[in-house]
């Protein structure tokens, strides 16, 4: 992860790397884990003290910084956390069902919390179009998760915006039996067939 700095160190000089509604992802992806880390509720942790990203910045050397505040949270960041608390069972009903590989239970606590604020908007924010949520979700998986992260992220919510979109029509389906040609072709190679 990124080291810390006190809010009162100097800023390097390069440009800030997140800013706008995605240092609000941001804030709302630190205080959910440090509610999930801290096993507080979400209400618990905002009327406490917690530290959450300012801004993020490139130093000269090439590593993410953090420059921290203890708060106040940007108000955008605060309805992320609370509308993702609120609807989080739901949330996480989504995310198993689209995680085909991994248990629920093995998905790190960075990639849940950043499926559940991109689904969260992607169902209850609509002035965010969902290939936005999808972009910043990755985005942000590549800076805080780890090295397949942002793959993972992707494929969970790119599964998430494809249903919502309705089936796609396909013009490999085989309407006499109901088949794709694909399903029929892997079927005649694990049989020998040609």
């Amino acid at each position: 992860m990124w080291p810390l700095m006190s809010s009162s160190s100097p800023k390097p000089k390069a440009a800030s790397a997140f800013y706008g509604r995605t240092l609000d992802r941001l804030q709302a992806l630190q205080l959910l884990f440090q509610a999930e880390a801290t096993r507080r509720s979400v209400p618990a942790v905002l009327e406490d003290v917690y530290v959450v990203s300012d801004d993020v910045v490139a130093s000269d050397e090439g590593r993410k910084e953090n420059l921290v505040t203890t708060g106040p949270i940007r108000p955008y960041a605060r309805k992320l956390v609370l509308g993702v608390k609120a609807h989080q069972g739901e949330l996480d009903s989504e995310i198993s069902g689209r995680s085909i590989a991994w248990d629920f239970s093995r998905i790190t606590p960075v990639d849940k919390n950043v499926l559940r604020v991109a689904l969260y908007e992607m169902i209850y924010e609509d002035e965010v179009d969902d290939s936005v949520c999808v972009s910043e979700a990755v985005l942000l998986a590549k800076a805080l998760g780890g090295e397949d992260s942002h793959r993972f992220v992707n494929g969970i919510l790119g599964s998430f915006a494809r249903a919502q979109e309705g089936p796609e029509p396909t013009d490999a389906l085989d309407r006499s039996e109901g088949k794709s040609a694909d399903v029929d072709v892997r079927d005649e190679a694990e049989k020998g067939g040609k």
